[in-house]
């Protein structure tokens, strides 16, 4: 039998059994049962990929990472630098050992979605809402998107995973009290994740930065700061500031390393410029002419990208779904800000951190998005942010406006 089969059974069997190694899951059969239906859609759409014919979303980017991993682990030239050919480098290696094979770099998507399932349910309990998990791991795993896309040959996969370990290592760390071994954890995965898109080198110094000052309790002062917080605060972001000089990541992130700002906010402009127009492009650009117009144009492209396109852009099927799902990301954001609003001592810090890291992962993504396509899979990776933070108290409503609505919560 062909290894890179052996391989993809022995991975789709991991899959399936992975909960188990979970006390969550083991606990509730109800959490159980969750995961294996939203598995089910995943796996149905990378064996139809495979086998059968090719899946919404998965001509384009996901042939093309697959096809340039063939050709690197038949060549056997592998390099990493930070960036989509890191994946493909990733990909290669994985078929150089287990032969090329669309399905084997499929599952190992699938796995990459199946520990952030895992990682998503600890970290509910961290954010005492444990008693919503189910329907936060099935509208988390269910959503359309998610569905179509977490099972291809992508990069988003993986981003999500190490983005959910970072966030949960971080709020272990402080958990736990103090500096320890979470902060180690925590960079690790921050570094992982950078190194499968450039634009997440900012955001790694920012989640850093972002762990090691805040405090799940009030903080009066700074000097209220540990001491050796604030030395690692200093020195760990220093350390990741050297990744891209070692990795031949050049254009933005150099200009951004060097404080050149403006030749910054140019290239940004310049980008979006050039982009190739599409029919889902939103036809905007990035004026970088002065520091009022800065504000403007990024908080336009800011709307569109949570919210393009708006109903009046609707033409065809697609168009209809990526409305729908603008519309439940707007009513996700009302109900996670006034959730926040209402909640009180450590849980009001903890939710006002997970609105911090999603408005700020999208803000980034945001810059560098020309068209509502690319935003739906950008989204993908703060769409935990949100369910978890908004899911909860739409819940809630529904169960006081429509008494008779079964909503169950576990």
């Amino acid at each position: 039998m062909d290894i890179s089969v052996v391989v993809t059974l022995v991975l789709v069997l991991t899959i399936w059994l992975l909960p188990f190694y979970s006390r969550e899951f083991r606990n509730s059969t109800q959490l159980m049962l969750a995961y294996w239906f939203v598995l089910i859609p995943h796996q149905a759409v990378a064996f139809t990929n495979a086998f059968l014919f090719t899946t919404l979303r998965a001509d384009q980017d996901a042939r093309s990472f697959h096809k340039y991993g063939v050709m690197i682990a038949q060549s056997e030239n592998f390099i990493f630098p930070i960036g989509d050919i890191f994946y493909r480098n990733m990909l290669g290696v994985i078929y150089w050992i287990f032969d090329p094979s669309l399905i084997l770099g499929q599952q190992f998507s699938i796995l990459a979605f199946s520990i952030s399932c895992i990682v998503l349910i600890q970290l509910l309990s961290q954010l005492e809402l444990s008693r919503y998990k189910v329907p936060i791991l099935l509208v988390f795993g269910a959503l359309p998107t998610m569905v179509f896309i977490n099972p291809l040959t992508l990069r988003e996969p993986y981003e999500i995973m190490f983005f959910l370990l970072a966030v949960y290592f971080g709020l272990k760390m402080h958990m736990t009290g103090g500096i320890n071994r979470y902060l180690l954890f925590m960079i690790i995965s921050v570094a992982c994740m950078a190194a499968f898109h450039q634009a997440l080198c900012f955001y790694a110094l920012f989640l850093v930065a972002l762990f090691l000052l805040w405090s799940p309790r009030p903080v009066s002062r700074l000097l209220n700061i540990k001491k050796l917080r604030l030395i690692v605060f200093l020195v760990v972001p220093a350390l990741i500031l050297a990744i891209p000089y070692f990795t031949a990541v050049t254009s933005p992130i150099s200009r951004f390393l060097t404080g050149d700002i403006k030749e910054l906010l140019d290239s940004i402009s310049t980008y979006r410029n050039a982009s190739f127009i599409t029919r889902a492009s939103y036809g905007l650009s990035f004026d970088s002419s002065s520091s009022f117009m800065v504000i403007y144009s990024t908080f336009k492209l800011y709307l569109y990208y949570l919210f393009a396109p708006f109903p009046w852009k609707v033409s065809n099927a697609l168009d209809v779904y990526a409305s729908m799902e603008s519309l439940l990301r707007l009513v996700l954001i009302c109900f996670a800000l006034k959730n926040w609003r209402n909640a009180y001592g450590t849980q009001r810090r903890l939710l006002g951190l997970m609105l911090i890291l999603y408005f700020s992962m999208t803000f980034l993504w945001a810059l560098g998005t020309t068209n509502y396509g690319q935003a739906i899979r950008h989204n993908m990776l703060s769409w935990w942010i949100l369910v978890i933070t908004g899911l909860p108290l739409l819940m809630e409503t529904l169960k006081r406006s429509f008494p008779g609505l079964l909503i169950r919560r576990q």
